[in-house]
């Protein structure tokens, strides 16, 4: 089973949190979106080379936070979607559709410095569930 971690600097941009994206210009928003889709890609790239991407894949992602500020976990996920849309550019998941992706763990945890931290993990395909047969009525 195939694994990557990624490591940024830094927290989500606020601005990409739903909160705040209807008081942005959707210029701002896009250039804000793609900075932040393309450093996930480079360093996803440079880690995974050209492995195939992972068919099934789950993420986890962990927040390490400096400030003590009440801060909503939804947000801080929704804010991570061009992270998402960055693993897809570097070959690392094969699409962010419900068939191919899943959420991990999500976790906030007070330190010394912000950081995202954004781990992938493969996951094996699992067989489809067998269809139930229903039961055909007794001939009389």
């Amino acid at each position: 089973m195939r694994s990557i971690t990624i490591k940024l600097n830094h927290l989500p941009a606020p601005e990409l949190s739903p909160n705040r994206l209807r008081s942005l210009h959707w210029t701002k928003r896009s250039e804000l979106m793609k900075v932040a889709r393309e450093e996930v890609g480079w360093l996803a790239k440079s880690q995974w080379k050209d492995e195939k991407p992972m068919m099934k894949a789950r993420i986890s992602c962990e927040f390490l936070i400096k400030d003590r500020r009440k801060r909503d976990a939804d947000n801080l996920l929704a804010a991570c979607k061009p992270f998402t849309d960055g693993l897809i550019d570097a070959g690392v998941i094969f699409y962010d559709d419900m068939a191919h992706l899943e959420y991990g763990l999500i976790q906030a945890v007070y330190n010394s410095r912000d950081e995202t931290i954004i781990t992938v993990d493969e996951l094996l395909e699992t067989p489809p569930e067998p269809t139930r047969r229903l039961l055909q009525p007794m001939e009389s």
